[in-house]
């Protein structure tokens, strides 16, 4: 029975993921982060109350609190049992709260909120993980295109200078993390596209069963050759 750790599980992506992980012909075992459970988790709920074969803990997991962070950690370790392979971490959650922003009009406590959720937190959480990463173990950082310094090189107007500079720092962080963990495991970011989820706003083109589709598929067939890898959804590979 495959176990996936993932954040953000509530709505969007990580909904979408809890979806096709819980599907009719799954067998997993899922420890669901959210923000906090006394949020509505009714969506969320719903999907879990209808899998059949899957099993889903629910689980706080507050990305920008490092208490939050450690003590599901903790819980995973205790359902995991202390020695037990974690095979995918999905570092799904994520913000863009100052959309707006462009280089010259960067708000400091923005940028800084922007590294605490999504540079920060993807990294404690692979730390506090760690006795559970192992051979074998897959984890993905959720970026963005925009966070490829290539791709940004050519985009005109740019947008989103304050979730882009956390993204690319998040993509900086996947190359360190494929360092650190050593042989025999996986790290990789991954690029959704442009999904229609509440974060990918208007004009966003792509459903987010064909984005988290693709991305289920392209973690299926890495392994360690492919660690410190950016992918799209589709697993085409990008450029830094």
């Amino acid at each position: 029975m495959p176990t996936y750790a993932l954040t953000g599980s509530n709505r969007g992506l990580g909904l979408e993921f809890i979806r096709q992980l819980t599907g009719p012909s799954t067998n997993n075992t899922i420890f669901a982060g959210v923000r906090s459970t006394s949020s509505d988790l009714s969506d969320l709920k719903a999907l879990i109350s209808v899998s059949k074969s899957s099993q889903v803990h629910i689980l706080e997991c507050d990305t920008a609190s490092l208490p939050s962070l450690q003590s599901f950690a903790k819980q995973v370790s205790t359902h995991l049992g202390p020695s037990n392979r974690l095979d995918f971490l999905l570092n799904n959650a994520g913000i863009n709260a100052a959309a707006e922003q462009d280089s010259l009009h960067i708000g400091p406590d923005d940028l800084a909120q922007h590294i605490t959720v999504n540079v920060l937190g993807p990294a404690k959480l692979v730390e506090y993980l760690r006795p559970h990463i192992k051979p074998g173990s897959v984890v993905m950082n959720m970026t963005s295109g925009l966070g490829s310094v290539q791709s940004t090189k050519g985009m005109k107007p740019t947008k989103c200078a304050t979730y882009s500079i956390s993204k690319a720092a998040l993509n900086m962080l996947t190359a360190h993390q494929a360092y650190d963990l050593g042989e025999g495991t996986c790290i990789i970011c991954m690029d959704p596209g442009w999904v229609k989820t509440r974060m990918g706003g208007e004009g966003a083109v792509l459903e987010p069963e064909e984005s988290i589709g693709g991305m289920l598929k392209t973690l299926g067939k890495v392994g360690p050759k492919e660690t410190a890898s950016f992918y799209t959804y589709t697993g085409e590979l990008v450029p830094w």
